[in-house]
């Protein structure tokens, strides 16, 4: 096992020993950890990370609504029917390069409240001898009321449209068995996965750190956390620094060795079993070094304040992706990233819009309808900013010089 997931397994132990075991239900999450980091000292920005969002009493995926407008974010899928659509047609066309008797499994990461997954099945059933070798549906989720609002979403959208894949659920992608053909669904997961934070300290790398700043009474309401920096080097800064690129003219690095590994163990699979991967999140090709962010009521939110209140994300690495995947020497290809702009025109939204505005009659749902789109594609909104890329496998001379829908090189990604 490589030293930097060592590294990742060592923080996760520390964090699970030091933060879940229950605690008072009087205290809130901000003073649970003022208290711990006055004992055992400060924690790293992804230890900070894990503990809010996952804590079982206090953390942020337990007791928020999360997604859509009673939550602190809205996601692509439940902005538009048509960013689903266009995901479940890149699916069908995936599999089509098979034979037409080849079962398949669907894996997605992060399912949110299940609506792309919805769409996406609705799709499948368009093509009847693909949905029915629709083997096996897993999510990969580790919120229980997630995981309860995404059954309640899911089930009856199968019972309706009469296709009996087995469904389940799994922490992570070990505990989901290979050998099938499968596509891999990744919308908005990799920015939630926590990352390592560096600043260049007088020339020198340090890695940042979450302490206290405040009262020394451990229960002084006063208490505030506050990024710190090391005050030499760690084992983190000499384990993830070298995965960084090119860190000339950066004061700030952000690494997420977790995603690093999950799209290496995707590589893998497919490199094995076949099938493909889309990633889509919000990004940066390794030029930005300091996105940490939160997000409270649709509003940015400092990250350190009401800790399991709000949602803390950062920009995703494609760069680092790319990188990770190259470093495993699996026979695959990495596609991209282009703009969400790039890929959903390439994909044919502009004509699923005249469609579907053809066939409404409300004036009201025209504008909708029009609106979404140009939330989706716009420039100044999520058409440039969120990208995507795609894994496929590479085995053969064919493979390799295959290029799936939606990533035609038709002009430059970097501008579009």
């Amino acid at each position: 096992m490589p030293s930097w997931m060592r590294a990742i397994r060592r923080s996760s132990h520390l964090a699970i020993r030091c933060f879940c075991m229950k605690p008072p239900l009087k205290e809130d999450l901000n003073a649970i950890l003022c208290r711990q980091i006055r004992s055992a000292g400060p924690i790293s920005v992804a230890e900070y990370m894990k503990i809010v969002m996952h804590h079982p009493i206090h953390g942020y995926y337990t007791n928020f609504p999360v997604l859509g407008p009673d939550g602190d974010f809205i996601t692509s899928p439940e902005i538009s029917q048509i960013f689903g659509e266009i995901l479940g047609i890149w699916i069908v066309n995936e599999w089509m390069k098979y034979n037409k008797n080849t079962p398949f499994d669907i894996v997605e990461f992060g399912p949110g409240r299940g609506t792309l997954m919805a769409t996406v099945i609705k799709v499948l059933c368009k093509f009847p001898t693909g949905s029915s070798l629709f083997r096996h549906l897993y999510f990969v989720e580790r919120s229980d009321r997630l995981r309860e609002l995404q059954k309640s979403v899911i089930s009856p959208i199968l019972k309706t449209y009469c296709i009996n894949p087995e469904l389940s659920w799994h922490s992570s992608l070990d505990e989901i068995p290979g050998g099938c053909v499968t596509f891999y669904l990744a919308n908005e997961f990799f920015d939630a996965l926590p990352i390592y934070r560096f600043q260049q300290v007088d020339g020198e790398w340090r890695e940042v750190f979450v302490s206290v700043m405040g009262p020394s009474n451990p229960v002084e309401s006063g208490d505030q956390l506050a990024f710190v920096t090391s005050p030499s080097s760690t084992i983190a800064a000499s384990t993830y620094l070298p995965l960084a690129g090119d860190l000339s003219n950066k004061n700030y690095v952000e690494i997420c060795p977790e995603a690093g590994a999950i799209l290496q163990k995707i590589a893998s699979r497919i490199a094995t079993d076949g099938g493909s991967a889309l990633i889509s999140d919000y990004g940066h090709l390794g030029e930005c070094g300091d996105t940490l962010r939160a997000f409270k009521d649709h509003k940015l939110h400092d990250p350190l304040k009401d800790p399991g209140q709000a949602d803390i994300t950062a920009d995703v690495d494609f760069a680092f992706l790319r990188r990770s995947v190259e470093a495993t020497k699996e026979p695959v290809i990495f596609h991209g990233p282009v703009s969400q702009a790039y890929f959903l025109v390439h994909m044919g939204i502009p004509l699923r819009l005249k469609v579907l505005v053809e066939r409404t009659t409300s004036e009201e749902d025209k504008k909708g309808l029009i609106a979404a789109t140009e939330m989706l594609i716009g420039s100044n909104q999520m058409g440039k900013r969120f990208k995507f890329m795609a894994l496929t496998p590479g085995r053969s001379e064919k493979e390799k010089e295959y290029i799936p829908a939606g990533f035609y090189p038709t002009w430059d990604t970097n501008k579009a």
